[in-house]
């Protein structure tokens, strides 16, 4: 079984190999889910790399994060760039990406990020048949659920053993991109899960879960046949990174025999990360506390509190048995403003257990608040600055500097969407715009159902609704399609592929699939299929992959801006975009939650976040044994209709999802078709704003 180990820095990488990693990852510049962590430039790579392989250790390259149209091109220069390095394997998220890696850098393997939210054998069994050499599954599946996906697994599989969790599903959050427009998808994540929030009588860390340790399940996770163990931890000290993989390869070396006392030192090792508490998520049944409200977010081990301010200095008293050294990291937070900040400590002066410390940012702490450290120096490797200059050094001594060669960069790939879509560049627009309106409640069908205008009805499966499925027959005159939820899990794919099978028996051929793993409902059946909001269509690259699949239309991304649009549909992609202009955004989806650890009303966060002119509202909704974030106000952008028309869209939807059948909901439709805006209390997302 393989040891997959997190790299952030030169620091980590080395301490990741020196404590026994098989492979490590780390991201490609500008293109990973860590683009704050620290950044690892081309020679770097290009000298580690060498030193990994130099040991048997495999190197694979994150570039886990959607990508936009106009982004392509610097994506295959760094893959261009790249190349010579031999990377083991590229991680991935974007499909238009990963088709042209497959295309035109094929000798480099395509791994599947737990970012595509790949979650049942479905899922898997499609990336296969992609090409793929490794699917990463989703964190919070059970180890029964693991076992079925599994079992004779046409690609070897990876799951995440040790480090943070998020609130939501991977690869389905919009949270961070909603408060602020920096997208958790494009690797800007600001952790708004990890901050205070208040829903009724209820306040705190509210969405902010523990951190997973499967250490004592190791012998279960080589049972099932798991051929990749990853630590989370990108953006963690190279100290830590030394302890937990040291931890899970002493459990790893260690015989059947061997293994309970093996596992008591591990699990000593694993106490000094100076992290959050543990949680086996959903691994070992669902963890009722694996919330804690209370509870800080990942601050380190405390060691004092402040005791006084200075204009450039603050004091510190610690607690018996606690010291600091030149070279510590501390971290100071203030629970009433919700804000903390990490430095490195250069010099100090001592007197007793007083610390004054040189700090320029005082103003944004009080007397007694506490004080944590998240990297102790002499836990540290003592050698390792010397060990990576030699490093460089010896790499330098066996590759004397010559001018190097710049790559040509290859513009082959334009030819994948070139002609893609030149029949519709040709084709006569629609007169009229097609409208879709997305429901999940079967009330909705009979109010709707009474316009002729509306031309396309979608309704959204998920389990509540699937015993009315038998009240959609006949309707298909009416344009009424089926659209699948973008989780369902291994043990309810039977239970939906019976619905689907239902539906389509009654006449209901037009499809919307919101994951990977949903072409597999379809293989025995000859129906529309076209991309959900969930398959997330950033470019007209992704639009290919999915038209090659035989799918119809591309829905935008929720959070996607105007212009990224745009410049999506210059190809030609407009006519099969569709867009939708007015729903309750669905923000988060959480398996880890039960519906009693929150309250049915609005959520607010509890201290102002930079750059927003009013605090965040949000509605939490439970369906399908998940908790869903969705916005308190709709989404609406009637008004761009016409800039919209321009890009060549035509496909324009309403989204009726979390909202209760009433006639006077009427009034939303009439907004469409008589192209006004003035609705109150509504939000445009990130489409004027921008996201980055």
């Amino acid at each position: 079984m393989e040891l997959l180990a997190p790299v952030g820095s030169k620091e980590s990488f080395v301490t990741a190999i020196r404590a026994g990693a098989n492979a490590v990852y780390l991201g490609v510049k500008g293109f990973n889910a860590r683009l704050s962590s620290s950044p690892i430039n081309m020679y770097d790579l290009q000298v580690l790399i060498d030193y990994a392989h130099q040991r048997d250790v495999q190197v694979f390259l994150a570039l886990n994060t959607l990508v936009k149209h106009e982004e392509i091109s610097s994506v295959v220069k760094s893959l261009t760039s790249i190349r010579p390095l031999n990377p083991d394997a590229f991680i991935v998220q974007d499909l238009g990406v990963a088709g042209i890696i497959k295309k035109y850098f094929s000798e480099i393997p395509l791994h599947a990020s737990t970012q595509m939210a790949v979650h049942n054998r479905m899922g898997v069994e499609f990336l296969a048949e992609q090409g793929f050499a490794r699917a990463i599954l989703a964190r919070e599946l059970s180890f029964a659920e693991l076992k079925l996906i599994t079992n004779k697994s046409p690609v070897p599989i990876e799951v995440f053993c040790h480090g943070a969790l998020c609130f939501c599903l991977s690869g389905m959050c919009l949270f961070s991109s909603f408060i602020g427009g920096l997208s958790g998808n494009r690797g800007r994540c600001t952790q708004p899960c990890r901050r205070r929030w208040k829903n009724g009588h209820k306040s705190g860390y509210l969405f902010s879960p523990k951190d997973l340790e499967l250490a004592q399940h190791l012998p279960k996770l080589k049972q099932a046949g798991i051929a990749s163990l990853k630590i989370e931890g990108r953006m963690r000290s190279s100290e830590y990174v030394y302890r937990v993989v040291k931890a899970y390869r002493l459990l790893l070396d260690a015989s059947s025999s061997d293994y309970a006392e093996a596992l008591q030192e591990a699990q000593s090792i694993l106490s000094g990360d100076m992290a959050r508490a543990k949680t086996t998520c959903l691994f070992a049944g669902r963890d009722e506390t694996i919330i804690q409200p209370k509870q800080a977010q990942c601050l380190g081990n405390r060691i004092g509190q402040i005791t006084a301010i200075e204009d450039s200095a603050i004091s510190v008293e610690l607690m018996p048995g606690f010291d600091i050294a030149e070279g510590d990291r501390l971290r100071l937070s203030n629970p009433g403003r919700d804000t903390t900040v990490a430095f490195k400590v250069k010099t100090f002066s001592k007197k007793g257990s007083a610390y004054s410390i040189p700090f320029g940012k005082g103003s944004d702490f009080e007397r007694n608040n506490p004080v944590f450290k998240t990297v102790d120096v002499k836990l540290d490797q003592k050698d390792l600055e010397r060990d990576i200059d030699h490093i460089y050094a010896d790499y330098a001594h066996l590759n004397p500097p010559r001018k190097r060669d710049t790559p040509e960069i290859c513009q082959a790939h334009t030819a994948l969407i070139s002609n893609k879509w030149k029949d519709s560049k040709k084709s006569v627009p629609l007169k009229e715009d097609v409208l879709w309106v997305r429901f999940d409640h079967i009330k909705w069908l009979d109010i709707l159902c009474e316009t002729a205008k509306t031309k396309r009805l979608v309704f959204v499966l998920k389990k509540e609704n699937l015993p009315f499925v038998d009240s959609l027959a006949g309707k298909q005159a009416y344009g009424l399609g089926g659209e699948l939820p973008p989780f369902i899990g291994q043990r309810d794919t039977a239970l939906f592929q019976r619905h689907i099978d239902k539906m389509i028996s009654a006449g209901i051929h037009q499809w919307v699939i919101n994951n990977v793993s949903q072409f597999g409902f379809f293989k025995n059946h000859a129906c529309e299929l076209s991309a959900g909001p969930w398959l997330y269509t950033w470019n007209a690259y992704t639009a290919a992959f999915w038209a090659d699949k035989g799918l119809t239309y591309m829905t935008v991304s929720w959070e996607d801006d105007f212009l990224n649009i745009r410049k999506m549909c210059s190809p030609g992609l407009g006519g099969q975009t569709v867009l939708y202009l007015y729903g309750h955004v669905p923000l988060a989806r959480s398996r880890i939650m039960t519906d009693h650890m929150l309250e049915d009303c609005v959520i607010q966060d509890q201290a102002p976040i930079t750059g927003q002119s009013e605090r965040s509202l949000l509605r939490p909704i439970f369906e399908s044994e998940m908790a869903l974030l969705i916005s308190d106000k709709p989404f609406n952008i009637f008004k761009a209709r016409e800039k919209l028309r321009e890009c060549g869209v035509r496909h324009f939807g309403i989204d009726l999802s979390y909202v209760k059948p009433r006639k006077d909901m009427w009034q939303i439709l009439e907004r469409f078709y008589d192209r006004q805006n003035n609705m109150p209390d509504t939000l445009k997302f990130n489409f004027k704003r921008g996201v980055k």
